[in-house]
């Protein structure tokens, strides 16, 4: 297990609060500063530069922590063979929706798409090499299948709805018994 120092940990946070609290005013991130960055998280210029290269990289680090979430909580459906895979859609989809605001402000939706895509690409050719059910005589095939999938989130994440995360859940669900 990595050892974080937890003064690296909390500086590093108040790095990316401040930059995710610029950008919520409207900045975008070109027009910011490390200067600007470090004077709203009452840290100086040194300090940040200890820890990213420049915002860009501030960014980056930021964007990867999602997408590295998102592979974990994925990667364990892959794995799932009982009921609490629908369980587990369901808290992927809540920790997407809860992390959209930050994804939208740091310009990283394609990113965040892109990386689902492959993601749930490789579920659906590992669900399809070890099937709960007996394997079918025709599949969908796997792009069309994970475009349907992530144009339903992107969907769901974007807009503003009535469907929960568990309602979204239910539908993709329908979605794979075809």
């Amino acid at each position: 297990m990595q050892y974080e120092d937890p003064r690296v940990l909390r500086t590093q946070q108040l790095l990316k609060d401040a930059l995710m609290e610029l950008l919520l005013e409207g900045n975008q991130l070109h027009q910011l500063s490390v200067q600007k960055v470090t004077k709203q998280a009452k840290l100086n210029r040194t300090t940040f530069y200890l820890h990213y290269k420049d915002l860009e990289d501030l960014q980056v680090q930021m964007t990867d922590e999602i997408l590295q979430q998102l592979t974990v909580k994925i990667s364990a459906l892959m794995h799932e063979k009982n009921n609490s895979r629908q369980e587990q859609v369901v808290d992927l989809l809540h920790y997407l929706k809860i992390q959209w605001g930050m994804i939208t402000v740091l310009s990283q939706q394609e990113a965040v798409e892109r990386h689902l895509f492959e993601l749930f690409k490789e579920l659906i050719t590992a669900r399809r090499r070890n099937p709960m059910k007996p394997k079918r005589d025709f599949y969908i095939d796997r792009d069309v299948k994970t475009a349907s999938i992530i144009g339903v989130i992107m969907w769901w994440l974007q807009y503003e709805n009535e469907l929960s995360a568990q309602d979204i859940s239910e539908q993709i669900e329908l979605m794979n018994r075809r």
